[in-house]
């Protein structure tokens, strides 16, 4: 929403995602769309279940942990904060026309995976990254 994508965000929101059909897509189910994080920590704490709770330690440098800090600074004001926007994003209907096109999907030419270009940004980052131009995929160009 905040990076105003909303056609991805459409998919971000439905309780499964994905087709069978299409091998392209990932089909994710979420069972858990209204459960807060937090509850389902508790939880799983009361039950004493196994969990992975650790992040990766670049997070919070990215761009989901200013927007993290954002939610939670808008669920302090306001609890149902989180719960608001995930209903706002399902009643976002987009509609296709010949202006408003969905990216191609397609295999990267590299790795294989689903990718909008012809190398994903995996790999760019990655040959970046070994050509000793880590910037290589993160600047615009013309």
């Amino acid at each position: 929403m905040l990076r105003g994508d909303f056609v991805r965000l459409s998919g971000c929101v439905n309780p499964m995602s994905g087709e069978e059909d299409d091998p392209l897509s990932l089909p994710r189910v979420k069972p858990f769309k209204y459960t807060y994080e937090k509850e389902i920590v508790m939880y799983a704490h009361h039950k004493k279940l196994e969990y992975f709770s650790t992040e990766c330690v670049y997070s919070p440098f990215a761009f989901r942990g200013h927007v993290r800090e954002l939610i939670k600074q808008l669920e302090a004001k306001r609890p149902s904060a989180i719960l608001d926007i995930i209903y706002s994003a399902e009643n976002i209907k987009v509609e296709f026309t010949e202006d408003v096109k969905m990216p191609d999907r397609q295999k990267c030419t590299e790795c294989g995976f689903i990718t909008s270009q012809k190398r994903c940004k995996a790999c760019v980052l990655l040959e970046g990254l070994n050509k000793g131009k880590p910037k290589l995929g993160i600047k615009k160009t013309k």
